[in-house]
């Protein structure tokens, strides 16, 4: 009997070492952070229907299913402002943070994509286009990309909003960035900034250079994310360029995986 006792004693010291040392590596903060990007989600059937061969359009069934692999893995979603005071060594994230995004602001955000996102319990943040976002919408048409409208952006539990250019979204004859003076992008910035928050910005397709870059220095911008550089962000990236990974209709369950736990 004594054995017996000193046995199971023995074996639950193990365990209780155990469990803490798992609490442990789970807290560990992190240098890196991944940070997704995402476009248009649709339904399946309207994937199917309307957008079959278009990687920026990802069926809704794919995104849930990403979503739900993160939360069984542990991993919960942070916002840009953590990011901010990570970046600057004011705060700590773990290694199972992830940043969830989506570029244009497209309506399907708010439809498609917020509604899976509360169900799991993350939250996303939105790079809007000021020139794209729409007056109004009578309907949902599946076969269109729609924007958002100021009014959509007001009545969201999960999604915050943020530039993405007024309209500098353009590459005829070369990216729209590359092309205009440092006057014109503090104008482009001033007027996305007088419909949505400049405090984080996405350059459109990943594109920057050291002008806009200075822009929104001046501007006030605390980061600036780039696009398919498909790596994690580390406390040496520049604030003005921090990597973001492609999340595309391609994009496949165990490569989707490997992006927040290489």
């Amino acid at each position: 009997m004594k054995m017996r006792r000193k046995t199971m004693l023995v074996v639950m010291t193990l365990l209780l070492a155990y469990g803490l040392q798992v609490v442990y590596v789970k807290s560990l903060p992190s240098e890196q952070i991944t940070i997704l990007g995402y476009h248009h989600i649709v339904e399946d059937k309207d994937k199917e229907a309307y957008f079959k061969g278009n990687m920026w359009v990802n069926s809704l069934s794919s995104f849930e299913a990403q979503m739900k692999l993160l939360k069984e893995k542990g991993y919960h979603s942070v916002s840009l402002q953590d990011v901010y005071e990570w970046r600057m060594g004011r705060k700590e994230l773990d290694e199972k943070s992830v940043v969830i995004t989506f570029d244009d602001g497209f309506y399907s955000s708010i439809k498609y994509a917020q509604p899976i996102l509360e169900k799991y319990g993350f939250q996303g943040s939105v790079f809007v286009i000021g020139s794209q976002i729409e007056a109004n919408r009578s309907e949902y048409k599946p076969n269109k990309r729609q924007h958002a409208t100021l009014a959509d952006m007001q009545h969201t539990k999960k999604l915050s909003f943020y530039a993405h250019s007024f309209d500098l979204h353009h590459k005829d004859g070369g990216f729209r960035v590359h092309q205009l003076t440092k006057e014109a992008l503090q104008i482009d910035t001033q007027k996305e900034a007088s419909l949505v928050s400049t405090e984080f910005y996405a350059y459109p397709y990943g594109k920057y250079n050291p002008l806009i870059q200075e822009v929104l220095k001046q501007h006030g911008t605390k980061l600036a994310f780039g696009f398919n550089e498909n790596r994690k962000a580390s406390r040496q990236d520049d604030p003005y360029a921090l990597p973001r990974f492609n999340v595309n209709a391609y994009t496949k369950l165990d490569v989707f995986y490997q992006m927040v736990s290489q």
